[in-house]
């Protein structure tokens, strides 16, 4: 007769926690669950201060809005490719350094941009420009983002048009 092993692997390590446990040790678990709780409250204070540097300082370009993220204590790091194209933004605080997506869905850069919507994307529209200025130089938006920002300003137009009554 054999010994029916599967999950052993498993057992074994419940086995271990609870040894651990029992001697008051830290476990690894723990320490990632500690580690994940501590990257959640990072993550809603960047997007608070998102959302406070959109209300208090309403930037009209990525610079502008580089710029007073950074009065807010939230450092902006622009991503760009080898292409020189901006891909998006990356923010560090508090010793963490995470992308736009993983702090939230809403902060990625298009939206970003949809979000500002100012001068940055009227541009983008009048002189079918897809370069920026950002933090002294000039690069690109990649094509998807500059379509996002396009798609959003022009929905917007045929929306005030629509409230017009034309």
């Amino acid at each position: 007769m054999a010994y029916n092993d599967s999950f052993i692997g498993k057992r074994s390590q419940q086995a271990a926690e609870k040894v651990a446990e029992h001697m008051g040790l830290t476990t690894v678990k723990q320490i990632q669950f500690e580690k994940e709780l501590n990257l959640i409250e990072i993550r809603m204070e960047i997007k608070r201060r998102h959302d406070l540097t959109m209300k208090q300082f309403q930037p009209k370009s990525f610079d502008a809005y580089v710029k007073a993220m950074e009065v807010n204590g939230v450092k902006v790091i622009p991503t760009i490719n080898k292409q020189n194209k901006l891909q998006g933004f990356r923010f560090e605080f508090d010793g963490h350094n995470l992308k736009g997506s993983e702090v939230h869905r809403n902060m990625s850069m298009g939206n970003i941009g949809k979000e500002m919507s100012g001068i940055q994307g009227k541009s983008i529209l009048k002189d079918n420009n897809v370069s920026i200025k950002l933090a002294g130089k000039v690069v690109d938006l990649t094509p998807n983002v500059a379509l996002k920002i396009t798609k959003f300003i022009i929905k917007r137009a045929i929306d005030k048009g629509m409230d017009l009554g034309y």
